[in-house]
């Protein structure tokens, strides 16, 4: 899969809140400081392999026509 600038933006964003969220929790930071840069870098590592809309809607129009 091949990614775009943006993509990798992203993607790298995310990893880097992962790694921070690790060392907050390694050094015992507290659940509070942690979950939400945690979810927030998983978040962001999903979404940097979302297709784009175009995508998902050219295929839905290709296989609704198929079906008629």
């Amino acid at each position: 899969m091949k990614l775009r600038k943006d993509q990798w933006i992203v993607l790298g964003m995310g990893i880097a809140g992962v790694s921070i969220a690790l060392y907050l929790r390694a050094t015992d930071s507290g659940f509070d400081k942690f979950f939400p840069i945690f979810y927030a870098g998983t978040s962001m590592i999903w979404i940097a392999f979302v297709n784009d809309r175009r995508s998902c809607r050219a295929k839905r129009k290709n296989t609704e026509s198929k079906r008629k």
